[in-house]
């Protein structure tokens, strides 16, 4: 049985905004040339310029939105493939603040480098990591070394 491969994104806010911003300078510079301006100059400058940055920060934020991903192959974080057989164990650590919860999820790896920490809080379905995470360890012979949690 084939176990579905799971995402994970986070909105990129920064380059939404940015789009929006471009698009509303292309629009200012269409206003300027549809009118007859005498600002004609400025109309195509910001036209090409508002374009060429509400299409380049659209693709940089779809490109960029996927962080983590379980496959079959492992975990996918931040460009680098973590493969199943590299992983000695996983945890979830729980930091809890004043009014505030953190949550992380905890890999430790075989060959004795340093556990990558991967806070879960700012992607989307975050509170699905944990279960799907648990699915894929099962699957791949991953143990779970449990929850922790520490007071911040």
């Amino acid at each position: 049985m084939e176990i579905p491969t799971a995402q994970y994104r986070r909105h990129r806010v920064g380059y939404s905004v940015s789009a929006i911003i471009g698009f509303l300078a292309a629009w200012q510079g269409y206003y300027w040339l549809a009118t007859g301006s005498a600002l004609a100059f400025f109309g195509w400058l910001f036209l090409i310029i508002g374009i060429v940055a509400c299409v380049g920060c659209t693709w940089t934020a779809i490109r960029h939105s996927m962080v983590l991903e379980l496959n079959q192959e492992g975990v996918w974080y931040k460009e680098h493939t973590y493969d199943w057989r590299s992983l000695r164990s996983y945890a979830i650590r729980k930091e809890v603040g004043e009014g505030s919860l953190f949550v992380y999820l905890i890999l430790f790896f075989t060959d004795g480098r340093e556990p990558l920490e991967i806070q879960l809080d700012w992607l989307e379905n975050s509170e699905l990591i944990p279960e799907q995470m648990e699915v894929y360890a099962k699957q791949f012979g991953v143990p779970f070394d449990g929850i922790e949690r520490k007071e911040v």
